[in-house]
């Protein structure tokens, strides 16, 4: 640490003033993409029942859109697409929704069990995802196609608002497994290719950088703690800058875009709180992968 960085002021007020410079704007890139790969994927799909284009394209473009699907609903849940203005509310959902049609899931399910999931981070018997705790990517990426009933039935009992909110959202997904069940009886390799199983490969793809890297086995719980900075030697856009997800925990307003300036910006603070890796992070946050500060250039 320079002198110059000794003089900041890294007090918690100062940190949460700097953190609402980045709240609180409408995040239309994740409008366009929730919108526009959930519509690639339906024009893909019925050119692909319809032989303009071929089954193996078909399956390539599609698997691509899943892998895209959750993001913009992840920043609905969060009220980050309507910038949390009263009149913009709206786009929460629908944007939310639309971008989960070809994943099968409901908006506002996701959106209560990820709630959840902020506030019970790591916490073996309340986390929902919880069961991304494993010592091998394999097997959180497996585990996401079969949800931990026993977490969710303990929510249930105990939260009635959100037992409200799981049978609100669970006749949309239904609708949408029977429209594929359908799909199957009558365009049952066309349906397997692109649908069926770019879902199931998005699923997995999505849970191993949301859930897993973030908050490998050994990460601790509280807010400075139950997330940490991790690197991997990709463009971070190809697994959704998710190596700023600290950020999210941190401040789950900040919308998702604008990340990486606010990983810039509370760096110093990140490694005064004690943040898992903070100490790694790059001055300035490129299109790169994240490399450490002893490894950029």
């Amino acid at each position: 640490m320079t002198a110059n960085e000794t003089t900041i002021d890294l007090s918690p007020q100062a940190e949460r003033a700097l953190a609402r410079t980045f709240m609180g704007r409408i995040q239309w890139e994740m409008i366009i993409i929730g919108i526009g790969q959930s519509m690639l994927w339906v024009t893909t799909l019925v050119l692909t029942i319809t032989g303009v284009v071929p089954i193996w394209l078909g399956f390539i473009v599609a698997t691509v859109c899943m892998s895209m699907a959750y993001l913009p609903s992840h920043e609905g849940q969060h009220g980050n697409l309507s910038g949390r203005q009263d009149r913009w509310q709206w786009i929460d959902f629908f944007v939310g929704q639309i971008s989960l049609l070809g994943l099968k899931q409901s908006h506002e399910v996701l959106r209560a069990t990820h709630m959840k999931h902020h506030a019970h981070t790591n916490d073996p018997e309340l986390d929902v995802d919880y069961q991304s705790g494993a010592d091998h990517w394999w097997t959180p990426a497996a585990a996401v196609h079969r949800r931990d009933v026993k977490v969710l039935q303990t929510h249930i009992e105990r939260d009635p608002k959100f037992a409200e909110s799981i049978m609100r959202g669970i006749p949309i997904a239904k609708l949408l497994s029977l429209t594929q069940l359908v799909m199957v009886v009558l365009f049952p390799l066309e349906t397997l290719l692109a649908w069926w199983l770019p879902s199931k490969i998005g699923l997995s793809y999505i849970y191993v950088y949301f859930a897993w890297e973030p908050h490998r086995p050994g990460t601790q719980t509280g807010r400075y703690a139950d997330t940490r900075f991790w690197t991997i030697p990709l463009p971070r856009f190809l697994c959704h800058s998710m190596q700023t997800h600290v950020i999210h925990h941190m401040y789950p307003t900040i919308p998702h875009w604008d990340e990486p300036k606010a990983m810039e910006t509370l760096r110093l603070f990140m490694i005064e709180r004690g943040v898992p890796g903070a100490t790694e992070i790059p001055d300035r946050v490129r299109f790169n992968p994240l490399l450490s500060r002893s490894k950029a250039v």
